[in-house]
């Protein structure tokens, strides 16, 4: 019933334990990705913002940078759920972050981020684009 109430309400994100759930509105939702809006979730903890998909870049952007190992979200759903969608905000939030930081922070090269990046963006396009079975 939550989950309908916040979809009513173009609320497409919500937190079901540290699992982001996000519903497909099956339109555009005005601000919901604005440089302005990236901004709320720079250096914030998923417990101090809205739930959002940019969030969840952040914790895996804060946690490459602060432990040096790689990280991993997991997008899954049923076709036409958004996959794709999210994960191309993911990246941008990313790539975004790295180089609004990239002064601050020397640790890790901005140029290996955004080059793994943009590398991973031929087969998230490959994935995308398969035929889904049933």
């Amino acid at each position: 019933d939550n989950l309908k109430k916040r979809f009513e309400e173009d609320l497409i994100y919500t937190y079901i334990g540290p699992v982001l759930v996000s519903v497909n509105p099956f339109h555009n939702i005005r601000g919901l990705y604005t440089k302005e809006l990236m901004q709320r979730y720079y250096a914030r903890q998923k417990y101090e913002v809205a739930p959002h998909v940019f969030s969840s870049a952040e914790e895996a952007y804060r946690n490459l940078m602060t432990k040096g190992k790689n990280q991993c979200i997991l997008v899954s759903g049923e076709s036409g759920a958004g996959k794709t969608e999210a994960a191309k905000k993911i990246m941008e939030y990313i790539t975004q972050v790295s180089d609004d930081r990239a002064e601050s922070n020397a640790e890790l090269s901005v140029r290996e981020i955004k080059d793994a990046l943009l590398n991973s963006n031929p087969v998230l396009e490959a994935f995308g684009n398969a035929k889904t079975l049933r």
